[in-house]
């Protein structure tokens, strides 16, 4: 017995060893935040943020940052502000002591007073775009974006900014299927002249 004791604790502390999980390499953390940040496309940073934070290798500082970056992106974006509540919600259980709770509190407060006033304009009869950014607001992208296509209406400069940013809406070269085209009716305004709604990858 007292032979194969040390054989058994060893055995337990290669377990142990191999089933610690690693942390993600605090240089490529960085350089992904900083990439994120440098994005002007709300779309796209909320995605490579919500792809980094479902890494099972990031620290819970790293995990915090992450979730206030995409807290901030959502928020500022007016972009699923029910998300950036519960990002919010996440970072604060995460580090209670961060120097910018203070912050965060204040923002909780004003995205919270911010959907509800979204979700009493949803209540009521309201014009597209009016419509769209409350979608977006309440987290709804993809329903809002269908009614668009559906309407065949222009959305406004800022509406396909943010579109185009979500690999939706392309510019037209060349010939073009006039069912792509985004705008079906009437005036196109200047910034929409050559906007077409992307062709879907998945079609060949």
């Amino acid at each position: 017995m007292t032979i194969r004791l040390p054989l058994i604790a060893a055995v337990f502390l290669v377990a142990a060893c191999e089933t610690v999980p690693s942390t993600m390499d605090p240089t490529v953390f960085t350089t992904q935040m900083d990439a994120v940040s440098e994005n002007p496309s709300v779309f796209a940073s909320n995605a490579a943020l919500t792809a980094l934070l479902l890494r099972d290798d990031l620290t819970p500082e790293q995990r915090a940052d992450a979730l206030y970056s995409r807290a901030e992106t959502r928020f500022e974006g007016r972009f699923d502000l029910p998300g950036a509540l519960e990002d919010y919600d996440a970072f604060l259980a995460l580090v209670p002591e961060d120097a910018r709770g203070a912050s965060v509190e204040r923002r909780r407060v004003f995205a919270a007073t911010e959907i509800e006033n979204a979700q009493r304009r949803l209540a009521r009869l309201q014009n597209l775009p009016d419509w769209f950014d409350d979608k977006v607001l309440m987290g709804e992208f993809e329903v809002a974006v269908a009614r668009y296509r559906k309407a065949g209406l222009t959305p406004n400069d800022a509406q396909l900014y943010l579109l185009r940013g979500a690999g939706l809406v392309c510019t037209r070269s060349g010939e073009t299927d006039e069912t792509q085209v985004v705008d079906q009716f009437g005036y196109v305004p200047d910034y929409a002249v050559d906007a077409i709604w992307c062709p879907d990858p998945s079609v060949s």
